[in-house]
């Protein structure tokens, strides 16, 4: 079955939504910033449509519309000019992480991590921003007033039977409900500080100290000086929270499908729109089963989108779709490597759902397919563990624990307790840096490597004392226990005067915390079975068996390497040495349309086969020679970006002999790889006989 046909038309609000100007100061704009609301609530998903859900982010369906009608309010019969996300910061559930993640994380550092995001977008996926002034400051983390955190956004509510936003307003003063980033303000009512705290309240700015104080952030501190929501909402009913916590926002240009439904689309599936709860949201983007007499081209054969998908047969489809789809695989890996260029450290969260896909618009006799791009939709949950009174860098993410198949099993799972520690040398280096060395003693199981990250807490005197090291488990004498030493840190005078003093004192009750080396590489994993899943996998339910598949192939070319041999040669080998390997991970994979292992390749150059599993095989960290990295830290501090280098090399070598298979003469080639076969198969062709299609038999 050929692809379906693409038709994309922004232009009309689905059924049953509503499009709401998001603030006040957009209800009478000629030209509005909306977020799509269902008028009547999913039963699932509500009256918002929730794209993705981030660490920090929640990310909503909005447009840009007109005023339609011209009467203002909910858009009746606004015309939408572009689709977009709207994104929301919220810092829900960051208190409840890993404790080594949550020991850095405050508001300062959440709204910096946003302004870097934005920053790394406009740079580098210009025009797809649209500025609104609620992107943040200018980057540097903020003082007791907010610092660089900029205005920010209004506290966003909309009343969906009147189909408009709604000032947050004091009925009393008519002042307008603002986070409160003053740390003097909040310590005089006794609550937690914006700065260095994970704790978000608003209050009314007129009454200062008198204001009532909302918490916005799940288990904030309270006070006599807090209320709940219901004082900013004022007795109103009906109301929509969009931004009820002031957070930083983002507008993007939306890409109109996911990578994943983009993937299913070139091998015969199909788009709803986006989910939303039971149903879906239709933003234009609609697909219809070639045959159907439709046309987006003028019906001269581009109506599908590609050059060949719906006029050469499954053999011109399975070429074409081979090319897009290692186009897509090249455009993930760039973007990922260029995101990691620039804000220096890892996603640890990668998945399909990380990436969508812009299309082109449909043009007269040109391919949209081929200007289809994949961008960048997630910015990682990864956040550097900054080592105190030390240089070095450890990278940590919340959902760290959460099992999912594209992170290896080992990454990013601290192992914690308490333990007894004794500390048995003090080693004093250039200037005032100190090294330790101790014992550890607990009856947690400790699975740790030589590279991972020991954090322990002593409690000396009526200080904390935090120490960063490494384990050495070789050189512990009793069952339990582990020696470890420190990084070279910087103690002040107390601190070294108590750790000198504690020398050879069992310190029952330290907490600990085992952090595992990663970085880079194991988004390189996640890109690894992102290729599974873009080339090998015809349906999403394939991923486990087919992961599974490749593993294996890439641990017996472990086994049986050969330096001498090249990559795509030893797979070869092992294919010509088990027959079972063709039909496993041919490339007759590549789409659900009944194609022989074969036939397939016949058409695919089994050399241009093995070089693509080569590629794929190279992306796994830590199973062989072939691997470009060792393990998952293997990434050199401000090179973070450079294990991406070889994987997209390998992507854009391959994207350059598929597209080499496209420009052919097909009933030439046909003939020819007939002719082959038959040979081959013991039954020559005599001369002026016709040669038999491939799938069938000489007559």
């Amino acid at each position: 079955m050929p692809p379906p046909e693409l038709r994309y038309n922004p232009g009309k609000v689905p059924e049953g939504y509503a499009a709401i100007p998001i603030s006040v100061s957009q209800k009478n704009a000629p030209i509005r910033l909306c977020a799509l609301v269902r008028v009547q609530a999913d039963p699932v998903g509500g009256h918002l449509v929730v794209l993705r859900d981030l660490v920090d982010a929640r990310v909503f369906l909005g447009c840009i519309a007109d005023s339609g009608d011209g009467k203002g309010g909910g858009g009746g019969g606004a015309q939408v000019h572009e689709w977009v996300e709207i994104w929301v910061q919220t810092i829900d559930g960051l208190g409840a992480s890993l404790p080594a993640y949550r020991q850095q994380l405050s508001n300062s550092e959440m709204d910096l991590r946003w302004s870097q995001m934005v920053a790394a977008f406009d740079r580098f996926e210009r025009p797809i921003i649209y500025k609104t002034g609620w992107e943040g400051g200018d980057g540097s983390a903020g003082g007791g007033g907010g610092g660089g955190r900029g205005a920010g956004a209004p506290v966003m509510l909309l009343d969906i039977a009147k189909r408009e936003p709604v000032d947050a307003v004091d009925r009393e003063t008519g002042d307008k409900w603002t986070l409160c980033t003053d740390d003097s303000l909040l310590a005089k009512v006794t609550l937690a500080p914006y700065t260095t705290s994970l704790d978000r309240y608003l209050y009314l700015p007129a009454l200062e100290a008198a204001s009532v104080f909302v918490p916005i952030t799940r288990d904030s501190p309270t006070s006599a000086s807090t209320k709940g929501m219901t004082e900013v909402e004022a007795g109103r009913t009906g109301l929509v929270h969009l931004n009820p916590g002031a957070g930083l926002m983002l507008v993007r240009s939306l890409g109109q499908l996911s990578l994943e439904a983009y993937t299913d689309l070139l091998t015969g599936g199909s788009w709803a729109g986006w989910p939303h709860g039971k149903t879906a949201a239709d933003t234009g983007l609609s697909t219809r089963a070639q045959g159907s007499g439709a046309t987006t081209g003028g019906g001269d054969g581009a109506a599908d989108g590609g050059l060949f998908l719906g006029q050469q047969g499954k053999w011109g489809r399975l070429v074409e779709t081979f090319h897009l789809k290692t186009r897509a695989l090249a455009d993930a890996i760039d973007v990922v490597r260029t995101h990691a260029r620039t804000a220096q450290r890892p996603f640890l969260n990668l998945r399909m759902e990380s990436f969508a896909v812009h299309l082109g618009q449909p043009a007269r006799g040109l391919p949209h397919l081929w200007a289809a791009r994949v961008t960048l939709v997630d910015p990682g949950s990864a956040v550097a563990l900054p080592i105190k009174s030390s240089d070095h860098r450890y990278y940590v993410a919340p959902d760290a624990e959460a099992m999912t198949i594209f992170r290896p099993a080992s990454a990013g799972r601290p192992t914690s307790g308490r333990a007894t520690v004794r500390i048995r040398e003090v080693l004093t280096q250039q200037g005032e840096q100190t090294v330790l060395e101790g014992t550890l003693a607990t009856e947690e199981k400790i699975d740790a490597s030589k590279n991972d990250l020991v954090w322990v807490r002593l409690s000396l005197g009526s200080s904390r004392v935090d120490l960063y090291g490494s384990l050495e488990a070789d050189a512990a004498l009793a069952k339990g226990e582990w020696r470890f030493r420190t990084l070279s840190q910087r103690h002040g005078a107390e601190e070294s005067k108590q750790i000198q003093a504690a020398k050879g004192v069992p310190l029952t009750g330290s907490s600990f915390e085992i952090v595992p080396l990663v970085s880079t590489p194991c988004d390189l994993y996640s890109l690894g079975v992102l290729a599974v899943r873009i080339l090998l996998c015809q349906q999403k339910s394939d991923l486990p068996v087919v992961l599974d598949e490749v593993l294996s192939l890439a641990r017996q070319l472990a086994k049986e390497h050969d330096e001498s041999v090249s990559l795509p040669t030893r797979i070869g080998a092992v294919f010509s040495g088990d027959p079972r390997w063709a039909s496993l991970l041919g490339p007759h994979r590549l789409t659900t349309e009944k194609i022989e292992p074969a036939e397939a390749l016949d058409l695919v150059p089994a050399a241009l086969w093995y070089d693509t599993l080569g590629a794929i095989v190279r992306m796994f960290p830590g199973i062989g020679p072939d691997s470009r990295c060792t393990d998952l830290g293997d990434a050199r501090e401000g090179g973070l970006h450079l294990v991406f280098d070889q994987a997209l090399e390998d992507a854009e070598r391959l994207i350059r002999k598929t597209r080499s298979l496209i420009v052919i003469d097909w009933n030439y080639n046909r003939e020819i790889h007939a002719v082959v076969r038959q040979y081959l198969g013991g039954s020559p062709v005599s001369p002026g006989q016709p040669a038999a299609r491939p799938g069938t038999k000489a007559r």
